[in-house]
């Protein structure tokens, strides 16, 4: 044997057996490669989450934003011109009706006073003589001792003195009102604001500050606007006894609910700028958690929708005709995915209120949409799995 000829033998064995291997290798995997190219293997079911379609009662509610005042809000000023001598209340101090809240020097007010009440008793000691004077001129006339002229000039002086005496009890009585602005009280009751001005200064009625703001803070008053397309529901809302109900929520504290309330007044004309009507709801505030100028939250009830077929807003989808939503249905192929067009007749932030397109315990998928097609196979949050057939089992 020649020397070259061994090793292009064993090139051959070599290459023999590299094709054995190829057809073993195509031949046993053909029928995955052809399965996946035709398309045979199905994807995965889709995860979702689903929620039932359930029959409830629905409050009809019109949310806005209000803001707080109080009932009664009062700036005290002074009625007089004179120097502050005492300030007798409390920055933030709940104050009654009728309470000192400060005082005046009064001094030159008294003597006023005296004065007009010396010169009243004067006029009125003059008016007794004249009245005596006149009874005796009587009496002389009637006997014709004296002329009726001088009884009739008694008479005169009597009706004078009388006049007199009338006028120095005016003035008596005005200069005691006066003398009553020296003291200075509250004409409700309510919290008493940051004090303006101290004890020693010249305080007048024009002053523009005053003295101090006093505002009523139980109960209190919430002003808000609603659309005019609620104009009805909301008239007649209002309209039934005991009124309309409201709720306070804080806007700061996630909707923590304040207060709650009734509807006591609707504005007498809609606002042409913005195309809103105002009203006004009173509520307490006992507590003392609500200040006047703070914006609230204001829900209003306007009725009830009866036996409602309602989903979680989460389930609701926005397709090329509308609303819709994913309804998952068992069928012979396994649980599968639908979409179906809906009407939704009311909505808030968490439920959507439906008309048509569905019915009562329908399931509608409320996570898990990214992965739906029409007739997609699904998998519900929280059912087992089923059985799998393995490949060339």
């Amino acid at each position: 044997m020649l020397p070259g000829i061994q090793p292009v033998r064993k090139w051959w064995v070599i290459s023999g057996l590299l094709a054995a291997g190829a057809w073993w290798f195509i031949a046993d995997h053909t029928p995955a490669v052809a399965q996946v190219a035709t398309g045979q293997a199905s994807p995965p079911p889709a995860p979702v989450r689903v929620a039932a379609v359930m029959r409830q009662d629905i409050p009809l509610m019109v949310q806005a934003v209000g803001q707080l005042q109080p009932l009664q809000q009062v700036d005290i000023r002074p009625q007089i011109e004179g120097v502050l001598n005492q300030v007798l209340f409390l920055e933030g101090q709940q104050v009654q009706r009728g309470q000192v809240l400060a005082k005046l020097d009064d001094r030159s007010l008294r003597a006023q006073e005296a004065q007009g009440q010396a010169e009243l008793a004067r006029l009125q000691a003059q008016l007794n003589m004249a009245r005596l004077d006149l009874q005796r001129y009587e009496g002389l006339a009637a006997q014709s001792a004296i002329s009726l002229q001088q009884r009739d000039q008694q008479v005169a002086l009597v009706a004078q003195l009388q006049a007199q005496v009338q006028a120095q009890q005016a003035s008596l009585q005005s200069t005691r009102v006066q003398l009553s602005h020296a003291t200075i009280t509250s004409p409700i009751a309510g919290k008493a604001g940051l004090r303006k001005v101290d004890a020693g200064n010249v305080v007048r009625p024009s002053d523009a500050s005053g003295l101090v703001t006093v505002v009523q803070t139980h109960p209190m008053a919430v002003v808000f606007a609603v659309p005019q397309s609620r104009l009805q529901a909301v008239s007649d809302a209002v309209a039934e006894s005991g009124g309309a109900s409201v709720v306070l929520t804080s806007q700061e504290l996630q909707g923590r609910e304040l207060a709650r309330g009734r509807v006591t007044t609707i504005d007498n004309l809609i606002d042409p700028a913005t195309g809103s009507l105002k009203l006004k709801a009173q509520v307490p505030n006992s507590a003392g958690r609500l200040w006047p100028g703070q914006f609230v939250t204001v829900q209003m009830q306007t009725g009830q929708l009866k036996q409602a077929l309602v989903v979680p807003m989460a389930a609701l989808q926005k397709g090329l005709k509308g609303d819709m939503v994913w309804r998952v249905q068992q069928t012979a192929e396994g649980m599968q995915a639908h979409a179906v067009p809906v009407t939704v007749s009311w909505q808030d932030d968490t439920r959507a209120v439906i008309a048509s397109g569905l019915s009562e315990g329908d399931q509608v998928v409320i996570d898990g949409h990214a992965r739906l097609k029409p007739k997609a196979k699904v998998k519900v949050a929280g059912d087992k799995a089923p059985p799998t057939k393995a490949k060339g089992a």
